[in-house]
């Protein structure tokens, strides 16, 4: 996962003084799930991450977090995806992204065309 539970809590402002939330159960679904399309979506898991001189993996990069922290707002706010800020169409296919998420990523996907 690139955020995790207690991330996705503080920027949803969900209060839980008890430990766990009723929205706990939507979460452990959507951040693994919005995780994972992030990743597809750059097309290379490897540019999710920081990288140090030696070319290992480090951190989840910072556009990277923020970028599922706003798709993981935009789906619990729209649930249905009705209002929900879509990519205009003519941007193309190929957007699974909210309007938000793919602002931020876009510097970062591998571009497949030779």
């Amino acid at each position: 996962m690139l955020v995790s539970l207690e991330d996705a809590r503080a920027h949803l402002r969900i209060d839980s003084f008890s430990g766990e939330s009723p929205d706990d159960a939507w979460l452990e679904i959507m951040i693994p799930a919005i995780s994972e399309a992030v990743l597809l979506w750059l097309k290379d898991e490897d540019r999710a991450y920081e990288v140090d001189s030696e070319g290992e993996r480090g951190d989840v990069r910072p556009v990277v977090r923020a970028a599922v922290l706003v798709e993981l707002a935009s789906q619990y706010r729209f649930r249905e995806s009705e209002g929900a800020a879509h990519v205009p169409a003519h941007w193309g296919h190929g957007y699974n992204l909210g309007i938000g998420a793919t602002a931020l990523l876009t510097p970062l996907r591998r571009s497949t065309v030779a």
